[in-house]
C-alpha cells in the first residue's frame, strides 16, 4: 500500500514539473513572438538610439550554442531580431534543411561602458592564419580592423540618430533575421576557453546593419590564439539578412 502511494506521489510530482516546464516554454515562445512583432513596428527614434548605444554586444553561451549546433540535422542558425525596452533583442534558432526549427538560445545583453578600449585592439589584431579552415569558413572570415570599422559605423548611426530605418531594412522592409551555416558557429564553440560567442551589430560595406561574431573569453575579452599572440581565433560576418533572403513565413 505504501509503495503504491509513493509511486502515485512521484508520478504526480513528475507530472507537475512537466507541466511547469511546458508552461515556461510556452511563455518564452510567446515572449519571443511578441518581441519579433514589436521590432517590425518599433519607432527607431532618439529614445531607441540612446538605449541601444548602451549595448556593447549580445552574448551567447558557448555551452548552449554547442548543444544547439550539435543537434542532429541542424544546418543553419538564424539570429532573430526582437524589440523590448527600446532595445533590440536577439535570439538564435537552429534550422534543418526543411526549415523546421529545432531549438532556440537566448542572448544576454552585455553593457560595458569602457569596452571601447577593448574594441580599439581590433585595429592592430589579425586573424590567425595557422588555423586550417574550410572554404566555407574562409568565405565568412572578416579582418578585425574591418569588424571595428563596421561596429563604429553602427555606433555613429546611433549617436546621430540618422538613417536608422534605412540601415535596418531592405527596400522598406525591416530585417527579421540573419542566417548563417551552423558549421561557422560550430567552429567557434569548438575552440578552447571560448566562454561566449559575442554578437556585435555593425554596418557592412553595403551600408546595412549586419551581425559580427567574435569568440570571447570569460571576461569578454577577444579570444586570442595564444596568451602572447596578436591574433584572434576568428571573426565572422557575411550572414544573410531576411529580407531579401528567406521568407517572412519562415519566422
Amino acid at each position: 500500500m505504501k509503495k503504491t502511494i509513493l509511486c502515485t506521489t512521484m508520478a504526480a510530482i513528475l507530472l507537475m514539473f512537466s507541466c511547469q516546464k511546458d508552461n515556461s516554454q510556452e511563455e518564452s515562445n510567446t515572449e519571443l513572438a511578441n518581441q519579433k512583432e514589436d521590432w517590425l513596428k518599433a519607432d527607431l527614434d532618439s529614445k531607441f538610439a540612446n538605449s541601444q548605444k548602451q549595448v556593447t554586444a549580445y552574448l551567447f553561451s558557448t555551452n548552449e550554442m554547442a548543444a544547439l549546433v550539435n543537434t542532429p540535422n541542424i544546418t543553419e542558425v538564424r539570429f532573430v531580431l526582437g524589440y523590448s525596452d527600446n532595445t533590440i533583442q536577439i535570439s538564435v534558432t537552429g534550422i534543418d534543411k526543411s526549415g523546421k526549427k529545432l531549438g532556440t538560445v537566448a542572448s544576454t545583453i552585455l553593457k560595458e561602458s569602457n569596452y571601447d578600449s577593448k574594441l580599439d585592439k581590433l585595429k592592430v589584431l589579425s586573424v590567425s592564419k595557422t588555423n586550417k579552415r574550410t572554404a566555407l569558413l574562409n568565405a565568412h572570415l572578416l579582418l578585425p580592423k574591418d569588424a571595428l570599422t563596421g561596429i563604429q559605423a553602427w555606433q555613429e548611426k546611433l549617436s546621430s540618430v540618422s538613417d536608422l530605418d534605412f540601415v535596418t531594412s531592405y527596400e522598406g522592409l525591416r530585417f527579421r533575421h540573419f542566417s548563417l551555416e551552423s558549421e561557422v558557429v560550430k567552429s567557434m564553440v569548438d575552440k578552447a576557453n571560448v566562454a561566449n560567442v559575442g554578437l556585435f551589430l555593425g554596418i557592412n560595406p553595403q551600408g546595412k546593419v549586419t551581425t559580427i561574431l567574435i569568440g570571447l573569453d570569460e571576461n569578454n575579452n577577444f579570444k586570442m590564439s595564444s596568451s602572447v599572440s596578436k591574433e584572434v581565433n576568428e571573426v565572422y560576418d557575411m550572414t544573410e539578412p531576411c529580407p531579401p533572403n528567406g521568407s517572412p513565413e519562415d519566422e
